[in-house]
């Protein structure tokens, strides 16, 4: 089902990852990508957003925005993306109290597209 009023910000320090998402996404959300977490704290404190896209490895620095975005909207969803690395289990088990999902990469689009519809229900 097709929502244009519904808005996706997505983040990624990669360019081409937010233009990719931007792309899959563009005709059936309206999506906003940025490359620096400022603005995406901006985007999630200032604007009307359903749902918040991270593409980053899980750190304590996406853990504070993250646990932000959970204290400035309790029920806004966030997916967390990124290549699963042994070394980062303990970060991501610090931060699964604040995001909705965490899908790793290489990831299924078609999977994500389902999740993104069930949690802008």
């Amino acid at each position: 089902m097709i929502n244009k009023t519904k808005n996706v910000a997505f983040y990624s320090p990669d360019f081409n990852m937010c233009y990719s998402f931007l792309v899959y996404l563009q005709d059936i959300y309206n999506v906003t990508t940025t490359t620096d977490l400022k603005v995406l704290e901006v985007l999630v404190n200032k604007s009307d957003i359903n749902l918040v896209i991270i593409d980053d490895e899980p750190s304590k620095k996406i853990e504070a925005l993250c646990k932000n975005i959970r204290c400035v909207n309790a029920a806004l969803p966030v997916i967390l993306t990124y290549v699963f690395k042994n070394q980062l289990k303990n970060n991501e088990t610090d931060i699964r109290q604040y995001v909705s999902s965490i899908f790793y990469k290489p990831f299924d689009l078609n999977e994500i597209s389902m999740k993104l519809s069930a949690l802008m229900l």
